[in-house]
């Protein structure tokens, strides 16, 4: 996304550690934070149009898992997914991690704790499920005045689960997230899909 918007954006990213005061965007920062920013320089942060993607969490942490366990240093020992899931939180720390891995403790939050403010109203003016990105991205982008954007191809980079997301899971596992990803599965009607 932020190579294809890049050429549209007022402002670029770059990774948490080489944010700079002239440029302390980096990816993967919340809305929050992003509206903080605006608020510091002065810019008007509801002037600008600001869209994130939600994702089925039972595969998002799968996924999740898989990212950390594959960029874990060697001799790190790779727990069981459940196990691992049990000290994940969709807020706060999230999936832990130095403060710097923020794309591990943001992704996995819940889309009403990465994207609301303090009053928990929506700082986003659409939520797209990353299961219709190639339908509902383009439609949006074409409303924004994105040349040709019917034409996009979105390319699936990053793909780290091999086999079905819900083999990793045992029954309490999958509570568990419905419990703790409830908000996510009944404002975007996800459901967990046996393989």
């Amino acid at each position: 996304m932020r190579e294809l918007l890049g050429p549209y954006s007022d402002v670029s990213s770059t990774i948490y550690l080489k944010r700079t005061p002239e440029n302390p965007f980096y990816s993967h920062i919340s809305p929050v934070e992003t509206r903080n920013i605006f608020m510091k320089f002065g810019w008007d942060f509801d002037s600008y149009t600001k869209f994130v993607f939600v994702r089925n969490p039972w595969a998002r942490l799968v996924s999740l898992y898989e990212m950390i366990y594959q960029k874990a240093s060697a001799g790190i020992n790779k727990p069981d997914y459940p196990s691992w899931l049990y000290t994940v939180l969709p807020y706060g720390p999230g999936a832990g991690g130095e403060d710097w891995k923020r794309w591990r403790k943001y992704g996995s939050y819940s889309l009403d704790n990465y994207a609301s403010d303090e009053t928990g109203k929506l700082l986003v003016d659409k939520v797209i499920r990353l299961e219709d990105i190639d339908t509902e991205l383009p439609a949006f982008l074409l409303k924004l005045g994105i040349p040709e954007a019917e034409k996009l191809h979105i390319p699936h980079i990053n793909a780290r689960i091999k086999q079905h997301y819900a083999v990793y899971y045992t029954e309490a596992a999958r509570e568990y997230v419905a419990r703790m990803y409830k908000y996510d599965i009944e404002h975007y009607g996800y459901e967990f899909e046996h393989c």
